[in-house]
């Protein structure tokens, strides 16, 4: 990721409705998966600026593995000081059977072995215990936002399910979403791809919006993700996987 993009997502992803709706489906997907018995750890691998993390925080001891010093400086700063700066296309560092949560979001993409960090996540997730990864859908959307952002590749469901078949899990749930906008997003990729100029590439997630825009935005994000957690999408901008490993706890 661009350095400057950190800035921008730190300083924006308290009110961004983009951000908003992941905050919303992870502490949806928390409370529907995490244990009641007080035992849970959670680990969010390439946890950026905190945001996801510090919602982990209320529900047992949350660990983050960040590679960026950059991220880390505004992890500092919401005090999440249980951070690993750790390469995610290396071994983790964590014993086997450690967490009852991992979440991997929008992280895959970002390396040339994605297959090797899915086998690490099941290693060190405990029997029973559940991986939640989202990651960006369908090649027709690849922009310079995937360019700033240093992506190697966007998936179809097909492709991100291929990635867990050398590991013991069940696939609880796989669904695009984001769906309602797909359609706006495509058509503004494209459109920006015809009268693209050569400069740094920039995300289009990140830039601000009026308030009224970010939150009709919101509001039908909001309403997809609420439908998200019965029904399946066939298409979407996004990927979620809700992956559980074999065994008991």
């Amino acid at each position: 990721m661009e350095k400057n993009e950190y800035r921008k997502m730190y300083e924006i992803e308290t009110s961004y409705w983009w951000f908003l709706g992941k905050r919303y489906l992870i502490d949806f997907l928390l409370k529907t998966y995490l244990s009641h018995d007080g035992r849970n750890r959670l680990l969010d691998v390439g946890c950026g600026t905190g945001l996801v993390l510090e919602l982990m925080k209320s529900h047992g001891p949350a660990f983050g593995i960040e590679l960026s010093g950059d991220a880390i400086s505004f992890l500092r700063r919401r005090n999440l000081n249980l951070v690993v700066q750790s390469d995610a296309s290396q071994a983790l560092p964590f014993k086997n059977d450690v967490f009852s949560i991992i979440t991997c979001l929008d992280v895959l993409e970002h390396l040339r072995n994605d297959i090797f960090l899915v086998e690490e996540m099941f290693r060190i997730c405990k029997p029973g215990g559940f991986i939640i990864i989202t990651a960006p859908a369908m090649n027709c959307l690849w922009s310079e936002h995937d360019e700033a952002l240093h992506h190697k590749r966007r998936y179809t469901k097909k492709e991100l399910l291929n990635r867990v078949v050398a590991v013991n899990c069940h696939v609880k749930k796989a669904s695009y979403f984001n769906t309602s906008l797909f359609m706006p997003i495509f058509a503004i990729r494209k459109i920006k791809a015809i009268f693209k100029q050569k400069s740094v590439a920039q995300s289009d997630f990140f830039i601000p919006l009026p308030g009224w825009v970010n939150a009709c935005l919101y509001f039908f994000y909001s309403k997809e993700l609420t439908l998200l957690k019965s029904l399946t999408f066939p298409f979407g901008v996004s990927l979620l996987a809700i992956l559980q490993k074999e065994g008991s706890v």
